[in-house]
């Protein structure tokens, strides 16, 4: 991806809600008034009763969309932007709705004056500038707040979540796994048919995991324990990508694969696809050491698998955790147990932060990571060292007019 050089928010970030567009005046259900100004349609009306559904009769024409992405003439004056999610337990993944607060500032826009600008209307982050032109957050508004001056400076407080929000409080009419897949389903196929429901799809650069979940049927549910499951079954990580809000659902990084060109955030500033380091945090936690698991079929709970550290145990005593998973055999327990069991628990590195605008006002790649991709981590000072690579987790953007900075919280699986 490239990078941007000399940012500069007012320019270059674009913030931009999915409204009516007041060019046309075609007539849109919910907001155009019946006997007002709007119409259906100039040529190609389309009639009720007359037209076909699917056919070439159009309720605007080829020349007019109805709803334009548009900035309200404002710039904006801060952002903070987050996408990702936790590890439960320090065994599995556990995604939260990608988040955005955004502060606009305008001289002409009030937002009472027009009825369309509303919680619900969709909200994109928008990075622009010479050849990028590249959506990096996209989500709903939740709720709007305007403040004003005398001098006339409107500033408005916008905050977002994206539709993992909605997907997790929605309720789908049927979820079927039964029918094309007799027996079980993969986690990705079970967040396929989910996704099909929802109303959209998986997106090109997931990946099967792995993984197997009896097939099921249910008729009016509430999709989130669904999703929550796949994800830990599979043992991956999922978010909604912030162009398309499609699924994403990828593999954890192999353990010591690291591919070339991954980027390196630390203190060594000769270091090769070096990021520059402003703030590190380190934090080993005993409530997440375990060296005893069990783990138990949802279906028969006589049915477990134990996996254990005897020397750990010997040395530390017993700390134990269990877990109940649906999945469809003691085969496909020991897999998982043997999975999580083999991670690490140590979590040496909680976060870093990156100067995302960089010293010289440019862009770094920072900008565009994302939860999934494994990044270095190289420290040195005085007696500490840390040289080694993690899973980022959660990406969170901090931007105002003088600074972008990118947090990134890690998880070290190897």
């Amino acid at each position: 991806m490239p990078t941007i050089s000399d940012f500069n928010i007012a320019t270059d970030l674009k913030v931009e809600f999915f409204l009516p567009d007041e060019a046309s005046n075609l007539f849109i259900i919910g907001i155009s008034k019946i006997g007002g100004d709007d119409v259906l349609a100039g040529e190609g009306l389309f009639t009720i009763g007359v037209s076909l559904i699917g056919g070439d009769d159009l309720l605007g024409d080829n020349e007019f969309v109805a709803f334009t992405w548009q900035d309200l003439s404002c710039t904006t004056a801060q952002a903070q932007l987050g996408i990702g999610g936790q590890i439960i337990d320090q065994l599995y993944f556990q995604p939260e709705p990608a988040s955005a607060t955004l502060t606009l500032q305008t001289w002409d826009y009030d937002p009472s004056y027009n009825s369309s600008f509303r919680p619900g209307v969709p909200v994109r982050v928008r990075l622009v500038k010479d050849a990028v032109d590249q959506v990096i957050w996209t989500g709903v508004v939740d709720t709007i707040t305007g403040a004003y001056s005398p001098e006339g400076t409107n500033l408005l407080r916008v905050t977002a979540f994206d539709n993992f929000k909605r997907l997790v409080n929605t309720r789908i009419p049927l979820f079927d796994s039964d029918t094309d897949f007799p027996g079980y389903v993969t986690p990705y196929e079970q967040l396929e048919l989910i996704a099909e429901q929802f109303g959209t799809s998986m997106h090109s650069s997931s990946s099967d995991p792995g993984g197997e979940i009896p097939s099921q049927i249910f008729q009016d549910v509430i999709p989130s324990s669904l999703v929550y499951e796949a994800i830990q079954v599979g043992l991956g990580l999922f978010w909604l990508d912030p162009v398309t809000q499609e699924f994403v659902f990828v593999p954890r990084p192999i353990p010591g694969v690291v591919p070339e060109d991954t980027l390196v955030i630390g203190n060594d500033h000769e270091a090769a696809n070096h990021l520059c380091m402003t703030d590190i945090v380190t934090r080993a936690d005993s409530d997440v050491v375990f060296n005893s698991l069990k783990v138990e079929l949802k279906s028969d709970d006589t049915v477990s698998v134990l996996v254990e550290n005897t020397d750990s145990i010997e040395l530390y005593g017993k700390y134990a955790q269990d877990v109940i998973l649906n999945t469809t055999d003691s085969d496909e327990l020991t897999r998982w147990a043997n999975a999580v069991f083999n991670q690490s628990p140590t979590n040496l590195v909680e976060s870093v932060e990156t100067l995302t605008k960089d010293r010289q006002g440019n862009l770094t790649e920072a900008a565009f990571l994302l939860p999934g991709e494994l990044i270095g981590v190289d420290y040195s000072e005085d007696v500490l060292v840390i040289d080694d690579y993690y899973t980022i987790t959660k990406v969170s953007h901090f931007i105002d007019p003088d600074n972008w900075l990118t947090t990134l919280d890690l998880w070290k699986e190897v």
